[in-house]
């Protein structure tokens, strides 16, 4: 019963608090550097919460794209879907471990190195298909105080 309070507890003021994300400024060289804030102390903590969603996020996100896959008879959905689905939940297990295990040193650390991926801060219960299937994303097109990458030189 005390870890069910203390997960609930967690959860509560995990959903509370603000987004923890590292500030970027621009500095008086006009370099785009990064500060310290004080959320910067929630991004272990938020990650460390949403480890144990990632394999079931990333199962439904494999479900989707073995039912979405047109090129993909009935057979083949039942047969490979099934592998999808598998392979995006063994996924998520190990990127629920590395969220738990980066998340334990961006608490002990502060936040500080913001070392938890940014995936890991992102509080929803949305499908996220596995790094095992998701295509890579594409470059930024700005840098990360939001200034066009051209322009960041």
């Amino acid at each position: 019963m005390g870890f069910v309070r203390t997960l609930t507890i967690a959860a509560a003021l995990c959903a509370y608090a603000s987004a923890a994300h590292c500030a970027w400024i621009v500095d008086s060289d006009g370099k785009c550097v990064r500060t310290w804030d004080r959320h910067d102390l929630l991004r272990g903590p938020v990650a460390i919460v949403n480890a144990p969603f990632q394999p079931v996020r990333n199962m439904a996100a494999g479900a989707e794209y073995a039912w979405n896959k047109s090129a993909w008879g009935p057979w083949y959905k039942v047969v490979l879907g099934s592998a999808v689905i598998g392979v995006s939940g063994a996924v998520g297990l190990v990127e629920g471990a590395w969220w738990v295990g980066t998340g334990v040193a961006d608490t002990l650390t502060g936040g500080y190195f913001d070392i938890s991926p940014q995936v890991a801060e992102n509080r929803s219960v949305r499908p996220e298909l596995s790094a095992a299937l998701a295509p890579s994303p594409p470059e930024p097109a700005v840098d990360p105080c939001g200034r066009p990458l051209d322009a960041a030189k």
